[in-house]
C-alpha cells in the first residue's frame, strides 16, 4: 500500500501501526477446514485416520492440527468458528439446482465432526450457526461486526467466495487454504491473501468477485453465469468497465458475440449475482466477546483426545 505523504490535499490512509495494534480475530470456515482435513487423509492408502477402535478422526486430527498452527504463528486474541446447518438456505429456496452437484457427505465424516465440536467446546472456542444461512454469511457478518469494534479479522477458509470480504484497508485478510492442503501436504499452510494476491489468483479485485461470478459463474457451487462468458472474458469485462451494472449500461459499446451473450444472459447474470453475494446481515446468536479465548477445559479436553489417540496434541494445548 502507497505511504501517504504530508500534503494537507492527499487522501487520508489507515494508520497501519495503530490497525496492527489492534486485537486480532481469527473467523473460521469450519465446513470447509473440516472437508479438507477430511479428503486430506480419506484418499490415503489407510483410508483415512482411524482409532485402534474404528474412530474416525481425520476431521479432527487435521482441523485441531491447523487450528493450533494459526494459533501459534498469528497470536489471536479472539477466535470463532462457523459451521453449516441441515436446513435449506436461502439460496437453495431460491435455486433448487444451487449447490445440487455436490457428492453425498461420506458417513464416516458426521461422527468425526461431532467429536470435532466436542473438541471446540473444550478449547471454549464459540462454535456459530444460522439456519438459513451459510457459514460464510455467517462469516461475513461477523467479520464487519468485528472491524466495527476495532478489530483486525483474518478468515480461515479454502472457497474463494470469501475472497469478496479482503479489505486490506479495513483489517481484513483472508487466510487461504490451498488444494496442497487438501491432498495432504504436510508443509503447506495457509496463505494470506490481501488485494494483490486475489487479483493474481483470480484476475480480479475482491470488490469485484461477486460481479465476476456473476458473469462466469462458479462450478463449485452449480452457479452458472452468463452462458458463453468464461472466466478470461469476465476478467477483461471487469478491467474496462469495472462493475456488472456499468457492463450492462454500456451494451452499446461492446461487440459482437460477447454483446448478445451478455443479452440473452442478463437475467441470469442478475441472479448469480445474487447467489454469490453474501450477507452482513445474517441472525447471529453471539457477543464477540464470548470469542476471545479464555483457555480450554481439561476436564472434556484431555480425555477425549485420549479417547480419539490424540495425544501429540496434549503437550500443545498444555502451553497454549
Amino acid at each position: 500500500m502507497p505511504k501517504s505523504t504530508s500534503s494537507d490535499n492527499s487522501p487520508s490512509l489507515p494508520d497501519q501501526s495503530a490497525m496492527a495494534a489492534s486485537p486480532l480475530l481469527i473467523l473460521i470456515d469450519g465446513h470447509s477446514l473440516a472437508f479438507r482435513s477430511y479428503f486430506a487423509f480419506a484418499k490415503s492408502r489407510q483410508g483415512g485416520l482411524r482409532t485402534k477402535t474404528g474412530i474416525p478422526t481425520s476431521v479432527c486430527f487435521g482441523f485441531i492440527k491447523s487450528l493450533l498452527e494459526v494459533m501459534d504463528s498469528e497470536n489471536p486474541n479472539a477466535i470463532a468458528i462457523a459451521f453449516d446447518t441441515k436446513e435449506a438456505t436461502f439460496r437453495q429456496q431460491a435455486d433448487a439446482t444451487y449447490k445440487a452437484n455436490r457428492s453425498e457427505t461420506p458417513e464416516d465424516f458426521i461422527p468425526d465432526v461431532k467429536n470435532l465440536q466436542q473438541l471446540l467446546q473444550g478449547l471454549r472456542i464459540p462454535v456459530i450457526t444460522s439456519p438459513g444461512y451459510e457459514a460464510d454469511d455467517v462469516l461475513a457478518t461477523l467479520a464487519h461486526q468485528a472491524i466495527d469494534q476495532g478489530y483486525r479479522v483474518k478468515v480461515v477458509s479454502g472457497d474463494r467466495d470469501l475472497f469478496q470480504l479482503v479489505a486490506p484497508d479495513k483489517g481484513i485478510t483472508v487466510l487461504y487454504l490451498s488444494g496442497a492442503f487438501a491432498r495432504g501436504s504436510a508443509t503447506v499452510g495457509p496463505t494470506e491473501y490481501g488485494l494483490e494476491e486475489v487479483e493474481a489468483k483470480l484476475g480480479v479485485l475482491p470488490s469485484q468477485v461477486v460481479d465476476y461470478k456473476a458473469l462466469c459463474g462458479d462450478p463449485s457451487d452449480n452457479i452458472p453465469g452468463v452462458k458463453g462468458i468464461g472466466a478470461k472474458t469476465a476478467v477483461k469485462l471487469l478491467k474496462e468497465y469495472q462493475t456488472l451494472d456499468n457492463i450492462y449500461a454500456s451494451l452499446d459499446t461492446i461487440k459482437g458475440a460477447v454483446k448478445k451473450k451478455l443479452e440473452v444472459g442478463k437475467l441470469d447474470a442478475e441472479h448469480a449475482r445474487y447467489l454469490a453475494q453474501l450477507r452482513f446481515d445474517t441472525p447471529v446468536d453471539i457477543d464477540l466477546d464470548q470469542s476471545q479465548l479464555q483457555g480450554f477445559d481439561p476436564q472434556v479436553l484431555k480425555p477425549l483426545l485420549e479417547k480419539l489417540e490424540l495425544k501429540s496434541f496434549i503437550s500443545q494445548i498444555d502451553k497454549l
